[in-house]
């Protein structure tokens, strides 16, 4: 309860603040990015704050892993958001954590990286039986969870490629 009405005030008092004379909306800035959407996370952090280079070739799976193990420790205090800015963000597979929101940029790219080293093999799921993707389990999706709740992925145009660019 305490979450949700702290979510509502937050709301309110942003919206009073990037609300002109005239009705008319103002942009809302985060750090240097242009960022509109309304957050009701009590942590938030950029993934270039761990190390990410949204440059197409550096592969960025530890960044955004270690970006999601660090926030999952506000799971318990109203939860975190990690920002993705605009660029061309190259990773492999990385896991989720609940009570967490991944924003992206309009012009963030995520670019599935195409080694499937990047991409564990997991238990194979009882109603695929054994060893249809492979043998005694199958490959990690680029963005999984298990067992998560109050999990978001948004943000405005954002692309998911998973070929070669």
């Amino acid at each position: 309860m305490k979450n949700i009405l702290a979510c509502i005030v937050t709301i309110i008092t942003l919206s009073n603040l990037i609300t002109t004379s005239q009705g008319r909306r103002v942009l809302q800035s985060f750090e240097t990015f242009e960022y509109t959407a309304i957050t009701c996370r009590s942590h938030s952090a950029s993934i270039t704050e761990y190390g990410g280079v949204g440059d197409g070739k550096t592969l960025n799976t530890k960044a955004f892993q270690s970006a999601v193990d660090h926030l999952s420790q506000y799971s318990s205090d109203g939860g975190a958001q990690l920002f993705v800015p605009a660029g061309k963000w190259l990773t492999g597979s990385f896991n989720l954590t609940s009570h967490f929101t991944l924003f992206l940029h309009k012009d963030a790219i995520l670019l599935a990286a195409q080694d499937l080293n990047e991409y564990p093999i997991l238990k194979a799921l009882p109603s695929y039986g054994r060893g249809r993707d492979a043998a005694g389990g199958r490959f990690a999706s680029l963005i999984f969870g298990t067992n998560l709740s109050d999990v978001i992925i948004t943000g405005k145009n954002f692309i998911l490629l998973f070929t070669k660019v």
